[in-house]
């Protein structure tokens, strides 16, 4: 055999690796690195510093560049490694990444509005952000009812594996509305296609908000009773951080599109303070939550051991999504010191993703990103 043949035999062994062993967890980084670009937008509006504003947009495009990227081996993955993708589906843990993909199209379109709205005209920007929001609540919907399902008829789950991974469905439903309602208020207020939007936004937020108290409840009884993971999952704690912080932002941009006008004669006026008054509380929650997972990362590294794991992109989403709640209860609230933490958290998780980024990296190099787990 040539060099040639030899080399090429090689690529394709490679290219065959990576598509059979590229695991729904890949768009954990995806989620990451999109909430830091829209971290990183606020902070530059509050700071009004150029830089920022252009980083911002770097991250953003990024994160599209990544999107597609994986979507090509996610893709193919389905069609050549259907066993492969059932082993996930079927896994008590690495089947909850997978409503990470469409999450990462809801958050994409929130980072593209953000970053891009000056830049891109509306005629391509309206109908981008529609089509990111279909697709989106379609996969995170399609999803949340398979996981569920296989869920509950899997005997073989046991309360061992209740991690807070199991928290990621729940929170892809809470992110429909992140995008859902910036359509309403911005485009399609007092329309049809309003209308729909704001419906689907709606069950989005009640099916989200339910999953996460009821499977809450079970992911903390096994953290009570049951010995703390393994060090490979000590960063899904910080997942816990996600849906009250998401949720924060949902009860704002909620007010907005009844502001707007959604065409269900609602009265917005009585329902604002409580409103205001619900987003502080859950945010308060997602601040005592920052501080416990501070605690339990500290006791991983002081009693036990914290190792590079692709894990630690679950670091990332929460976290920013923590930091752009900060800046929507400024705003939301008039009390400008809640922008102080969005600018300290954003500067917390440039810092963790810089060093996720550059680990996942060298996983990649050494040729160990792609491997049976």
């Amino acid at each position: 055999m040539s060099n040639v043949e030899r080399t090429t035999d090689d690529t394709w062994s490679r290219i065959a690796t990576t598509i059979e062993f590229f695991g729904p967890q890949w768009f954990g980084s995806t989620m990451g690195t999109g909430v830091l670009g829209i971290a990183l937008a606020l902070v530059a509006t509050r700071t009004d510093l150029a830089p920022i504003a252009a980083l911002a947009v770097a991250f953003v495009s990024l994160t599209v560049v990544a999107t597609v990227a994986y979507l090509i081996p996610w893709c193919l993955r389905l069609v050549f490694y259907p066993d492969r993708v059932w082993a996930d589906l079927t896994h008590p843990i690495r089947s909850q990444f997978f409503p990470t993909m469409p999450i990462t199209l809801i958050v994409l379109g929130v980072g593209i509005a953000q970053t891009m709205g000056d830049i891109l005209p509306a005629a391509t920007l309206r109908p981008l952000l529609t089509a990111l929001f279909a697709a989106g609540s379609a996969g995170i919907f399609g999803f949340g009812f398979l996981l569920v399902t296989l869920m509950f008829t899997n005997d073989r789950i046991g309360p061992d594996d209740g991690v807070f991974a199991w928290y990621i469905p729940p929170v892809s439903h809470l992110v429909i509305p992140l995008l859902g309602f910036l359509l309403v208020s911005e485009y399609y207020a007092g329309t049809l296609a309003g209308q729909t939007i704001f419906t689907v936004s709606v069950v989005a937020l009640g099916v989200g908000t339910f999953l996460f108290l009821f499977f809450g409840s079970i992911v903390l009884y096994r953290y009570a009773y049951e010995t703390l993971p393994h060090e490979k999952l000590a960063p899904t704690f910080a997942i816990g951080l996600a849906p009250t912080s998401v949720l924060v932002i949902d009860l704002a941009r909620l007010t907005h599109a009844l502001q707007a006008g959604v065409g269900f004669d609602l009265a917005v006026a009585p329902l604002v303070p409580l409103l205001k008054l619900l987003a502080l509380l859950l945010w308060g929650f997602s601040a005592w939550w920052f501080v416990l997972t501070g605690a339990l990362v500290a006791y991983y590294v002081t009693r036990r051991t914290h190792p590079f794991f692709f894990t630690w992109w679950a670091y990332t989403f929460p976290i920013g999504a923590f930091a752009v709640s900060a800046d929507v209860l400024a705003n939301f609230l008039g009390v400008a010191v809640f922008g102080h933490v969005l600018i300290g958290v954003t500067a917390l998780l440039l810092v963790i993703w810089t060093i996720t980024a550059g680990q996942t990296w060298r996983l990649v190099a050494r040729g160990r990103a792609f491997t049976a787990d």
